[in-house]
């Protein structure tokens, strides 16, 4: 027994020498591969490290210009965007600029001397305390680093220097390897050997990304403090050093409790390290905030700063579209021209119309002061001819505080507006609007032997009624019984073709008659256009063009709606119109709202309120704009109450936009065979 213990424990040991033995191998290997690229590239890295240090000391000389087929990844400060920098613009329908993004041109602190004393201090205290006793390499916590990323097979450990910051910063991309590391290792051993370490500092503190846009300390001083970094003062150049770690998530305008706990962190070890007296860390971090507080408060509108944006929601949709293209840098700063299908009147009217009626809703339900709490809203409208986007509108507000954009990045059951699909769907089989059915109330056998007896809204039945008053009235027990006569898999397949979205996404059961099936309020108002277009799907889109700093078509825009079959048939369309119209009249679920609001404008509409009043919508067409608007809590645990209705909370916002929206341009009514042009 114990002989095969002792083998057993000769065995593990063996294994654990081997195994050591090859990750030192592998460590020597990937030490051997970095030293040979370090030692081919060196000639033009060390050219580059004096061309850099010399074009930000020297006013009007920028040799150093990476290109961006060059070896290295191109950081914005080193690249000809610095010198050439344009701000791309965005531009709606008629070609007027409603987004405009910052476009510093190359802020350089000269000299070491203009970086006040504190600057240095708070930035060796935070990120790299024995910068002015090690040669570009701590070897200690180097040799630890890699040691961890080799045992654990991944990059779990940086131990980085702050001279090993600046070569990644300048030489390398910002993926995490070992092998980069190692390249990091000789790029910093030569950054020691040619520059002091106030240089380095210097090099550094211009490369450095302190968010919002801002590359370099003279632009970040600008920008959070209104002021050259020669001015700064001990708590600003301390909340300046914090933030360079993660400027998307330091910045004060972004979370100001995570700036300030960074902040404190930069004090103390100041503090420690002997920069500055214990006793004036506290006290400076109270004065800065008891001064900076309030202007840290008022959120900015966009991470990405911009000196226009007419349509935040709407820019900022642009932009997530645009950076699955291009490059940060060439987005802000690379004069871009970028057309767009947004009409600017139409999303002004949207943005008042949802703005006031929130507003309004919030008022009712006294939570105007509770911003955890509040109602929120989305609003979305496109051409119903080919899906051109013409307005979004993505809550109360657009900021750092609410950058949910609820137009378009919700998922919410959709209540009664689904109704007019189903009913469009047995049109096209054969069915009447003035058919009749008995709206009782009915049970139905689900899974499991259970039953399920949906009820109208507020309980009421009418007996027999046509299919017309059964759309306008939302009657529920009839838009099952239609559900099931029109066929579930036909109704789901019309469902997905008109919102874009997969057959897998619908509910399978018959509560999808009721509105179980959720969506954005972008896509609703997309599906919503094949009512006013003659049955044909169409599929949401922003753009008409970009354009590069030359005035040259880098990329086009659909041209012409694509020539889809239609859904429906023209028949199926009209007679769809005509019950949706009724929704607007007397006896129907908004006429109320239509009543107050003096709406004559022609328009077919269907409002939708869930079973449990979370969500509220309004969805309709006219022949010019299809649009939809959703109202309800983003804590999905909330309750509207039976005040947040469709009718009550979102009818109202669509139908104030829609009379904006037309207050300067001509009605029509629809085209009869359903296709309006």
């Amino acid at each position: 027994m114990r002989t095969n213990r002792g083998q057993i424990l000769a065995a593990m040991a063996g294994l654990v020498f081997l195994g050591a033995a090859l990750a030192a191998a592998a460590g020597a290997g990937l030490f051997a591969a970095g030293w040979l690229r370090y030692k081919r590239l060196e000639r033009s890295i060390v050219a580059k490290m004096d061309q850099y240090y010399l074009d930000i000391t020297t006013p009007d000389r920028e040799e150093y210009l990476l290109a961006d087929d060059e070896i290295f990844e191109v950081p914005y400060m080193a690249s000809k965007l610095s010198v050439q920098s344009e701000p791309t613009r965005i531009y709606d329908a008629r070609d007027r600029v409603i987004g405009e993004y910052v476009a510093d041109k190359g802020l350089y602190v000269r000299s070491p001397d203009d970086i006040p004393l504190l600057m240095r201090r708070a930035l060796v205290a935070t990120e790299d305390g024995t910068f002015y006793q090690h040669r570009g390499v701590n070897y200690r916590a180097f040799a630890r680093a890699m040691w961890i990323n080799l045992r654990s097979r991944r990059f779990a450990q940086g131990g980085s220097t702050l001279t090993q910051q600046l070569a990644k910063l300048m030489f390398t991309t910002r993926k995490k390897t070992a092998g980069r590391k190692i390249f990091e290792f000789f790029a910093a051993r030569k950054l020691e050997e040619k520059f002091t370490k106030d240089q380095i500092l210097l090099m550094y503190l211009n490369f450095a990304n302190f968010g919002h846009g801002c590359y370099g300390l003279e632009s970040a001083a600008r920008f959070y403090f209104d002021k050259s970094a020669t001015d700064l003062s001990l708590g600003e150049a301390a909340m300046l050093a914090g933030i360079i770690a993660s400027p998307e998530n330091y910045s004060p305008f972004v979370n100001a409790d995570l700036t300030k706990a960074r902040m404190r962190t930069a004090l103390s070890r100041m503090a420690k390290n002997g920069f500055i007296p214990e006793s004036s860390a506290a006290r400076e971090f109270d004065d800065f905030w008891a001064a900076q507080g309030p202007r840290f408060g008022t959120p900015e509108v966009s991470f990405w700063r911009m000196t226009v944006n007419k349509a935040p929601a709407f820019i900022e949709y642009v932009r997530r579209e645009l950076a699955k293209e291009y490059s940060k840098d060439r987005i802000m700063r690379g004069g871009l021209r970028v057309r767009t299908t947004l009409d600017l009147e139409l999303q002004e009217a949207a943005s008042r119309a949802l703005h006031s009626g929130l507003k309004a809703l919030n008022d009712e339900v006294n939570n105007a002061s509770d911003e955890s709490d509040r109602i929120e809203g989305g609003a979305a409208a496109v051409r119903p001819s080919d899906g051109a986007i013409l307005a979004l509108v993505g809550g109360s507000a657009f900021n750092f505080n609410n950058q949910l954009n609820r137009a378009v990045d919700i998922s919410r059951a959709i209540g009664s507006t689904v109704k007019p699909f189903i009913f469009a769907e047995a049109f096209t089989q054969g069915f009447g609007p003035q058919d009749t059915m008995v709206d009782e109330p009915r049970s139905y056998k689900m899974e499991r032997g259970k039953r399920w007896t949906p009820r109208n809204y507020e309980g009421k039945y009418y007996g027999q009624v046509t299919l017309a008053q059964a759309l306008q009235k939302s009657l529920n027990s009839i838009a099952v019984e239609l559900l099931i006569k029109a066929g579930l898999d036909r109704v789901i397949s019309l469902l997905s073709a008109a919102t874009g979205q997969p057959k897998e996404s619908f509910p399978r059961n018959l509560s999808l008659a009721l509105g179980t099936a959720q969506s954005s309020p972008l896509r609703l108002a997309a599906a919503y256009a094949l009512f006013a277009n003659g049955g044909r799907a169409v599929e949401p889109y922003f753009l008409r063009s970009i354009e590069d700093r030359e005035g040259k078509v880098i990329k086009g825009g659909r041209l012409e709606p694509a020539k889809k079959e239609p859904l429906l048939a023209p028949e199926a369309v009209r007679l769809a119109q005509e019950c949706m119209r009724g929704v607007l009249a007397e006896g129907g679920t908004a006429h109320a709202a239509a009543k107050r609001a003096s709406f004559t404008i022609p328009a077919a509409a269907k409002t939708g309120t869930t079973n449990d009043y979370k969500d509220a919508w309004f969805a309709g067409v006219t022949p010019d704009v299809s649009a939809a608007v959703w109202v309800g809590y983003d804590d999905m645990r909330l309750t509207l109450g039976k005040t947040g209705s469709g009718g009550h909370a979102a009818a109202p916002i669509w139908m104030r936009f829609i009379k904006e929206a037309y207050r300067d341009r001509p009605t029509r009514e629809f085209d009869m065979t359903g296709v309006n042009r």
